[in-house]
């Protein structure tokens, strides 16, 4: 069954296909479109220079019908609430479409055949996506192997060597990339961990900084934010510790790449599956 609602800055969620809201047309949210810029040859015949996304809208039609005055006004009102919030606040919501998203806000509202008697309404509503791409978020995760005796993430398996005698450092690990193209990541490194480094193919991403026990960074190639949390929840901006040698926010390759790492050290990768359009069904 298909799955469409909106997920507020705050977490709060507005489900477009229960009662009393029901979605007419979800289809119209999946439009995809690129922009692109050309240049003129030297024969005089024009080339595309490049392809782009811009922002993006799309209108939702909404049918409310409520069993009564109250929750007709109670769902109307948390509409209002939620989508005003975000964009008072300039953080944008979700809109989920069978586990893909997309961050939009909602900036334009409009109703017709409102029935009082009936507590039913029509509403358009128009989103915005600055960032006009459909995510699906895919986590591969790299344990200690000095005390997990084995485990590798390749396709979701988990492989035993317990009743073989290989050295660590001798195990091969790769990570799977099936999206379109390269993909943004988010890589968490676990302490304890003096300068966390991996190699994904050729590239190296690393840290200069030391985590304890407890403690992890995040880096994240979409905000290019790199951020350090301690046991308490505090957390500290850490862009400055990046190493300089090699650029952290490569994103990763498509297909199977050999992943290189202290086996010690813990590391989830969580790959960006960034789509035009989503999963259909």
């Amino acid at each position: 069954m298909m799955t469409l609602y909106y997920e507020g800055s705050d977490g709060s969620i507005i489900n477009f296909m229960e009662s009393p809201i029901f979605a007419q047309s979800p289809e119209t949210l999946t439009s995809n479109k690129w922009e692109y810029s050309t240049i003129s040859g030297v024969n005089g015949l024009g080339r595309v220079k490049r392809f782009y996304k811009d922002t993006q809208d799309a209108t939702l039609r909404l049918s409310i019908m409520a069993e009564t005055a109250d929750e007709f006004n109670e769902v109307m009102y948390k509409l209002h609430r939620t989508f005003d919030r975000d964009i008072r606040q300039l953080k944008p919501g979700k809109l989920w479409w069978n586990g893909f998203y997309k961050e939009v806000f909602a900036v334009e509202t409009s109703q017709d055949e409102f029935e009082e008697l009936f507590e039913a309404v029509e509403r358009e509503v128009t989103f915005i996506s600055v960032y006009p791409y459909w995510v699906k978020k895919k986590t591969h995760q790299y344990l200690d192997l000095s005390t997990n005796a084995g485990s590798l993430d390749y396709d979701d398996s988990v492989l035993d060597y317990d009743d073989f005698d290989y050295d660590l450092e001798e195990l091969i690990e790769v990570i799977e990339n099936d999206c379109i193209d390269k993909a943004n990541f988010e890589l968490t490194f676990y302490g304890p961990a003096l300068n966390p480094s991996i190699i994904i193919g050729s590239h190296d991403y690393e840290l200069l900084t030391e985590l304890d026990s407890g403690e992890y960074a995040t880096v994240n190639s979409l905000t290019k934010k790199i951020l350090q949390y301690d046991i308490y929840g505090n957390v500290e901006n850490i862009f400055y510790l990046r190493s300089r040698d090699s650029y952290i926010f490569e994103p990763i390759p498509e297909g199977v790449t050999s992943i290189s790492r202290d086996k010690t050290l813990k590391v989830d990768i969580t790959l960006f599956d960034e789509r035009g359009e989503p999963e259909w069904i």
